[in-house]
């Protein structure tokens, strides 16, 4: 990334730059020899170019962040002092970051998106920011995309005001209770166990393979992929329903 964004900031520039010398070869304005050639007058300018690099996985960010960190350095390299480097402007999506700088809908949308292991959290953090009580259709549909959880777009016209913005904390207090939601409420208030029981017993009746419930327990229940496993074959042998595929 740290060579892609800046060869996107070089094209940029580049075009800038190529503008500029079109518009001055029309206008034949220049005050000597040096800007005729080369076409761009000394009081010609750029504007400056910010490539931001969005990470949205859900993994921790692994790769490079300065230009540097891809270079094969000399241990005896007399020249490295010299070295030009280029970091990236790296949003990440998997830690929370301050997003105050961010003057329209996608600060909300990049700050909720830490939390799409834990739907709990999510509500809990959008209920302590006003803005999730006035969004509009666009960010609301990229939210339930960006973390998986299109249930908010069910019934979100429910929650939809005169002004026409919607009220994310109320909508997902309306479908925290049901289906998958309901068994983790359950499992807190009840018993854990019992609540990730009735989870799993719902989707054999509905058909869903082990895979998909494994992936279910690891969202839902904060399982590891492994723990997902495990629990997911000892109750199936339980329940005697080794034949799931």
């Amino acid at each position: 990334m740290p060579l892609r964004c800046m060869n996107y900031d070089t094209q940029e520039y580049l075009r800038q730059a190529r503008a500029i010398q079109k518009k001055n070869e029309k206008a034949e304005d220049y005050r000597n020899a040096s800007e005729r050639l080369g076409r761009i007058r000394s009081t010609d300018r750029l504007f400056p170019v910010y490539t931001v690099c969005l990470y949205h996985g859900i993994e921790p960010w692994d790769g490079p962040l300065y230009l540097s960190d891809m270079m094969n350095f000399e241990k005896e390299d007399a020249f490295r002092r010299i070295f030009r480097d280029y970091p990236v402007i790296l949003i990440r999506a998997d830690e929370p970051m301050d997003y105050g700088a961010f003057r329209t809908s996608l600060r909300e949308l990049l700050a909720v998106l830490p939390f799409r292991k834990d739907r709990r959290e999510m509500r809990r953090f959008i209920g302590e920011q006003e803005a999730y009580r006035k969004l509009d259709r666009e960010t609301l549909e990229a939210i339930a995309v960006m973390t998986d959880n299109r249930q908010l777009l069910e019934n979100a016209e429910e929650y939809r005001n005169e002004k026409g913005e919607y009220d994310m904390y109320e909508e997902m207090g309306s479908f925290f209770m049901d289906g998958v939601e309901e068994g983790m409420e359950k499992g807190r208030e009840e018993g854990r166990e019992e609540g990730i029981r009735a989870m799993i017993l719902d989707n054999l009746e509905n058909g869903s393979s082990r895979e998909q419930i494994g992936r279910k327990l690891e969202k839902y229940f904060g399982m590891s992929e492994k723990g997902a496993s495990e629990y997911l074959e000892h109750f199936l042998q339980e329940e005697g329903c080794l034949s799931i595929t």
